[in-house]
C-alpha cells in the first residue's frame, strides 16, 4: 500500500491488492449474483451505470435524490470487506482522530462498457464517513481526481484487483469521476466500501 502525494488529499493505493485469479473469481461471481439495477435520475433519465447496494441494517442514505436501502450482505462481499478493512492503514483513521471502525456498507457499480460512467462528484454527504475504499474488478477504467478549479490532481487507469482509499479531507477539496471511454467494450465492477452513520 503506497501513499499518493497530493496536497490537500489523503490517498492510498495498492495496484495488486488481489491476485489476478482472485479478482477474476470475484468479478465472475458478483456480475451474476448482484441484482444490478439501472436507476433513474431526479429528471427521469437512466443513470449511466448499474448499481447494487449492500450493508448493515440502518445504513440507508440518499444521494442525488435517490434513496439507497441496503440489501443483506452476501458471503463474497463480507469476505472482501474483511480484507479491505485489514488493508486500510490505521493512519487513515488516526489522522482524523477516529478509531479504526471499519466499513458497514458497500455500493457496487457495474460499468457494462465505455459508454457507462460516473460524473464528477464528491462523496461528502453528512452520513457518509470520510474513509472510502474502492476495489476495481474487470477491465481497466480511467479514474480522475480533480481539484475544485477543474485541474487534474491524479489520473490513473485502475487495474482489476486494485484498491484505492480516499481519506482525510479528500472529499472536501476534490471531486472524482470515471469518464466515458471510447473503445472500451468490456465490463468493470467497482466496489466502494464506506461507513454510514446517521447523527
Amino acid at each position: 500500500m503506497k501513499t499518493i502525494p497530493i496536497p490537500g488529499a489523503e490517498i492510498y493505493y495498492d495496484e495488486h491488492f488481489l491476485s489476478a485469479g482472485e479478482a477474476t473469481q470475484f468479478f465472475d461471481t458478483l456480475i451474476k449474483k448482484c441484482p444490478w439495477e439501472r436507476r433513474k435520475t431526479s429528471f427521469g433519465h437512466a443513470v449511466p451505470r448499474e448499481e447494487a447496494y449492500y450493508g448493515d441494517p440502518g445504513t440507508h442514505y440518499t444521494y442525488s435524490r435517490r434513496e439507497y436501502k441496503p440489501l443483506p450482505w452476501i458471503p463474497e462481499l463480507l469476505s472482501l470487506k474483511a480484507r479491505v478493512e485489514a488493508a486500510t492503514p490505521v493512519s487513515a483513521y488516526a489522522n482524523l482522530a477516529l478509531p479504526k471502525l471499519g466499513y458497514n456498507a458497500a455500493l457496487c457499480n457495474l460499468y457494462r462498457d465505455g459508454k457507462d460512467s460516473v460524473g464528477l462528484h464528491a462523496d461528502a454527504e453528512p452520513e457518509m464517513g470520510r474513509v472510502i475504499a474502492s476495489v476495481s474488478l474487470g477491465v481497466k477504467r480511467l479514474f480522475r481526481l480533480k481539484r475544485k478549479d477543474g485541474t487534474v490532481a491524479f489520473s490513473q487507469k485502475l487495474p482489476s484487483g486494485s484498491l484505492l482509499i480516499m481519506a482525510g479531507d479528500t472529499q472536501n477539496h476534490f471531486r472524482h469521476e470515471i469518464p466515458k471511454e471510447r473503445g472500451v467494450t468490456q465490463p468493470r465492477i467497482n466496489l466502494t466500501f464506506r461507513r454510514i452513520e446517521h447523527k
